[in-house]
């Protein structure tokens, strides 16, 4: 079943392979006509593990592996027992390069850090379709977050007020009292993050937007908790509705923004402009929905846009160590938060720069900021 005459041009090139020369033309060719498994059991055969192999097989997983996908998962025996200085990795597109070996290496190296918990947090925890539940956190959570909210709501309707009469196009009143009761929700879960970088915020005056990573349900609540400056949201409008705690956001003028609807997004655009032109500071998750796996994504322009059409400065912001607690998979918290960390990096005044730069300034900023198990992979 071998094309004719593979064994002897195998065995030919052998040896100008192994004094370190690249293959001819025609050896390549040879080498792509036939799958991988009869090639790696003639090389196995004919050459015997000599140092021709070892410097064969590294060569191998870049021509032929579009031809083939090898697979751990897949139980493929070439897997199981890979040859020396070659671990074979399913990658996209079912093409085998060492880009791809190493952000699969380094997704698995880091995968169970960011899902290492307490012993404690398995205590009554339990699934509800395809989500954690954690009883006990999570109730004590929802009684902290909405007690607050309830004992605050006459104060934040008092603001709402005041706010309209005195300060309509920023309601700094109200943005005062979301940070309050963001606070007492973070108390309820007996967490404090540690704030990193505050010498790099703005003037309390001043307008920016901040574009953090987005990886948990508690990331508004941290950061309304522990950044000393007032600002909005650009938020799925489900969150608006939501009783007391929705009321409380639309009365501090946060913006919802239907994300399917390209209607809702062409107005939720104008209206971010404008709140920044009015001096408030807006907060957008560029990645457009929390991490499926707590890694960074790649951030969308929409927000840089929105910065430039405003003229205001934008601060990158990495949440750290956040996922952990209350991931996409959970429904609630699943620990008492430990090690949360936000960091406020240098911002970036995006006037005369083009998107791209801004982007990507943005972007490796956030990155760098992050633990290893939440910075982005290489791309494949």
């Amino acid at each position: 079943g071998f094309p004719r005459g593979i064994e002897t041009r195998v065995l030919h090139f052998a040896s100008p392979l192994q004094a370190g020369r690249l293959f001819p033309r025609e050896a390549m060719n040879a080498l792509q006509t036939c799958s991988f498994r009869k090639l790696a059991l003639v090389v196995f055969c004919f050459v015997q593990g000599t140092q021709a192999f070892n410097n064969l097989a590294p060569f191998l997983g870049r021509s032929i592996g579009r031809k083939c996908t090898l697979s751990v998962c897949q139980g493929n025996m070439l897997a199981k027992q890979p040859a020396p200085h070659f671990t074979p990795t399913l990658c996209r597109g079912g093409s085998l390069s060492s880009r791809s070996h190493h952000r699969t290496a380094l997704a698995a190296s880091t995968a169970t850090e960011g899902t290492l918990l307490p012993s404690y947090s398995k205590l009554a925890k339990f699934s509800v379709g395809k989500k954690e539940v954690n009883p006990v956190i999570g109730l004590l959570f929802l009684i902290g977050a909405f007690l607050w909210a309830v004992v605050l709501l006459p104060a934040v309707i008092g603001a709402y007020f005041w706010s309209m009469t005195f300060d309509k196009l920023r309601r700094r009143a109200v943005d005062f009292m979301v940070g309050l009761w963001a606070k007492g929700a973070m108390v309820s879960l007996l967490y404090w993050p540690k704030l990193t970088g505050k010498d790099n915020l703005p003037p309390n005056q001043e307008a920016v937007m901040y574009i953090p990573n987005h990886c948990s349900y508690l990331d508004i609540f941290t950061l309304s908790g522990i950044i000393p400056r007032k600002f909005k949201y650009v938020s799925k409008q489900e969150i608006l509705q939501i009783p007391i705690i929705g009321w409380a956001m639309q009365m501090a003028g946060h913006i919802g923004i239907k994300r399917m609807d390209k209607r809702s997004q062409l107005q939720t655009f104008k209206d971010t402009v404008q709140a920044m032109q009015n001096g408030n500071s807006i907060v957008t998750f560029a990645e457009g929905t929390r991490s499926p796996d707590g890694r960074l994504r790649a951030f969308k322009k929409g927000p840089v846009k929105m910065a430039i059409k405003a003229g205001v400065r934008i601060v990158p912001v990495s949440i750290c160590n956040l996922y952990r607690w209350m991931p996409n998979s959970a429904a609630t918290p699943l620990a008492f938060p430990r090690d949360v960390e936000v960091k406020i990096h240098p911002p970036i005044d995006p006037a005369g720069k083009s998107e791209e730069e801004v982007l990507e300034y943005v972007y490796k900023c956030v990155d760098q900021g992050l633990p290893p198990y939440q910075k982005a992979l290489p791309d494949p």
